[in-house]
């Protein structure tokens, strides 16, 4: 099996998968999923690390090792979700879209159309998301978990605003050098993008940019960090955004004893 379990956390409980949400976070080395219930009671949370296989066969084997490995069955969940972390994305209103010309539209935002071109609709949004991804990746885990949502992280974020009123918002999630940053403003959705992370400075500097553009700065505005966040850029990001917290997609505070030293922000995704 290409997976090793890099992390296991589980509560000792019996509840019927159906009653259950299943969210897998899918990145290239890798994937870490999160069961939770309806009412957002975490109730376990582990990590796959590795190289996916190169075939459908080996990677499909690989998902049903590992998923068996640590107790898990992905069938039967009363939602199942896969949230692909792709590099290049875009937002296309449903006035103008046409799925033959998913190429053309990704190309417009400087991404090589020669990567695979997925694509998620948002009835909330009036728009559908097309994104990059490994194609055969993706496929194998639908196989292995039929009826599975697939969206990428900026779909996955925009569905977020519930978490912030009309309160004007940045949130910024980090992975692997990369930074996701939403606008939220009159309790809306209002832009997503995926930027390089050159330097800590570089991107507060961003930030703030984004910020005023947006037309979003006041006193009130806040930014929420998830993801890989480490001290330096918190402590970097306070003096310009005074209202700075680590969002956590859910009420960690709530959860369970195995929980209790759990970073809930580092996977925020996969819980919100």
């Amino acid at each position: 099996m290409s997976y090793a379990c890099k992390a296991l956390i589980t509560t000792a409980t019996n509840i019927a998968s159906r009653d259950k949400r299943l969210s897998i976070g899918l990145m290239a080395d890798g994937f870490s999923f999160a069961e939770t219930m309806a009412d957002g009671t975490l109730l376990s949370f582990g990590q796959a690390e590795g190289i996916h296989s190169r075939t459908m066969t080996a990677i499909m084997a690989d998902i049903k090792g590992f998923f068996a490995s640590v107790g898990v069955r992905p069938l039967g969940y009363g939602s199942m979700q896969l949230v692909v972390f792709s590099e290049h994305s875009t937002w296309v209103p449903d006035e103008v879209y046409s799925s033959l010309a998913n190429r053309k539209y990704l190309g417009l935002v400087g991404c090589s159309t020669e990567q695979s071109i997925l694509t998620y609709h948002s009835d909330s949004l009036g728009s559908t998301a097309l994104f990059t991804a490994a194609e055969q990746l993706v496929t194998s885990f639908k196989v292995c978990m039929p009826g599975v949502s697939v969206m990428h992280q900026h779909a996955k974020m925009a569905g977020m605003a519930k978490y912030f009123g009309s309160t004007p918002t940045l949130l910024l999630h980090v992975w692997q050098g990369k930074a996701d940053v939403a606008v939220f403003r009159e309790g809306q959705y209002y832009f997503g993008n995926t930027w390089p992370i050159h330097s800590r400075e570089q991107l507060v500097y961003q930030l703030v940019e984004l910020m005023k553009s947006a037309s979003i700065e006041s006193p009130d505005t806040v930014l929420q960090l998830c993801g890989d966040v480490d001290r330096d850029l918190y402590a970097a990001c306070r003096p310009y955004f005074p209202n700075t917290s680590l969002f956590c997609g859910i009420d960690a505070d709530a959860q369970a004893s195995p929980f209790d030293n759990f970073h809930f922000y580092r996977h925020a995704l996969l819980f919100a």
